[in-house]
C-alpha cells in the first residue's frame, strides 16, 4: 500500500487534516508548530537533527496553525540551510524535510486558493479534537470572537480567573493563549456519541457555575461569528461518519508502514516498524 499520511477536507479558509497515527502527524507538523508558538523555539528554525534532540511537540494529539507561517518557516530554513535538492526537478526544500513534511507542503502549494488556517487530529478521536481545534481557527479569523472572549475573561470573578489561569499554566500553555484556550474548551460543540465529558467541568468544581454561564454565551454567539466573519456554517465543517470511516480504512498506520518517517539524528531516515 502506498504511504498516505493524511486525508484532507477544505471548508472555506480552513484546511482540516486527519492522520492515521501520532507518528505521522508529529513528523508532518511538529517543526512548523514549534516555529509558530513554541515557548523555547518560536521563530527559530530547527533542522531535523535539532528537532529530534529537542523533542518538540511530544505528546500532541492535534495541531493548529495559520498557513502563512509556512512561508516564514521556509525563509528561515533557506537562511539556515541554503538551496539544495537531490533532484533538479524537486523544490529546494525537499532536501531538508522528511517525507510527511514534503507531502504536507506539496498539498498546501497545490490548493487554490490556499486556506489560511490548518487544523489536524488523529482519526480515532477526530470528532472531539477537531471541534476544539476549529475554535482556535475561529479565534484567528474572527475579531468579534476574540473581543467577546476578552470581555468574558475580564469579567470573570478574580478567584475563578486565577484558578483557570493556574490550570492552563500547569497544562503548559503560554499566558498569550489563555483566552484562546478558555474559549476552545468551553465553546466546543459536542454531538451525541462523542467521547467527551461535560465541558463545564473542564476547570474543576469551583468553576462549574461560572463556566456553565460562559458556555451558554459562547454556544449562542459562536455560530454567528462563523457565519458573518468567516463566511461558512459551523455545521458544514463537521466531518461526516462516512468520511471518518473511509479515513480509518485508507490511512496507513505508522506501525504497519515501512515508510513512516522518524526524526533520527544524523539524517532523515525511514524506519521499518
Amino acid at each position: 500500500m502506498a504511504f498516505r499520511p493524511f486525508v484532507l477536507a477544505v471548508n472555506g479558509p480552513i484546511l482540516t487534516l486527519v492522520f492515521g497515527s501520532a507518528q505521522t502527524q508529529h513528523a508532518a507538523l511538529s517543526r512548523l508548530e514549534c516555529f509558530y508558538e513554541s515557548k523555547e523555539y518560536a521563530n527559530t528554525y530547527l533542522n531535523l537533527d535539532a528537532a529530534f534532540r529537542a523533542r518538540v511537540c511530544r505528546g500532541y494529539e492535534a495541531f493548529n496553525l495559520p498557513t502563512d507561517i509556512v512561508s516564514r518557516w521556509l525563509e528561515a530554513m533557506q537562511d539556515a540551510e541554503g538551496n539544495s535538492s537531490d533532484e533538479e526537478t524537486s523544490p529546494w526544500w525537499h532536501s531538508f524535510c522528511n517525507a510527511e513534511e514534503i507531502q504536507l507542503l506539496d498539498t498546501l502549494f497545490e490548493i487554490e486558493p490556499r486556506p489560511s488556517y490548518l487544523i489536524s487530529s488523529l482519526v480515532h478521536h477526530a470528532d472531539v479534537a477537531l471541534a476544539h481545534e476549529r475554535l482556535h481557527a475561529l479565534y484567528h479569523l474572527s475579531q468579534a470572537y476574540r473581543e467577546l472572549l476578552a470581555s468574558i475573561w475580564e469579567d470573570l470573578p478574580r478567584n475563578i480567573q486565577n484558578t483557570i489561569q493556574y490550570d492552563l499554566k500547569m497544562r503548559g500553555y503560554k499566558e498569550a493563549v489563555y483566552q484562546d484556550e478558555f474559549g476552545a474548551y468551553l465553546g466546543i460543540t459536542t454531538t451525541p456519541g462523542t467521547r467527551r465529558g461535560d465541558p463545564v467541568l473542564e476547570f474543576g468544581n469551583k468553576s462549574i457555575e461560572v463556566c456553565r454561564d460562559v458556555r451558554k454565551t459562547l454556544l449562542h454567539r459562536i455560530p454567528e461569528f462563523w457565519r458573518i466573519d468567516v463566511g461558512i456554517d459551523e455545521a458544514s465543517m463537521q466531518l461526516s461518519p462516512a468520511f471518518l470511516l473511509e479515513a480509518k480504512e485508507s490511512l496507513t498506520p505508522a506501525h504497519k508502514s515501512n515508510q513512516a518517517t522518524s526524526f533520527v539524528k544524523g539524517k532523515n531516515r525511514r524506519t521499518k516498524k
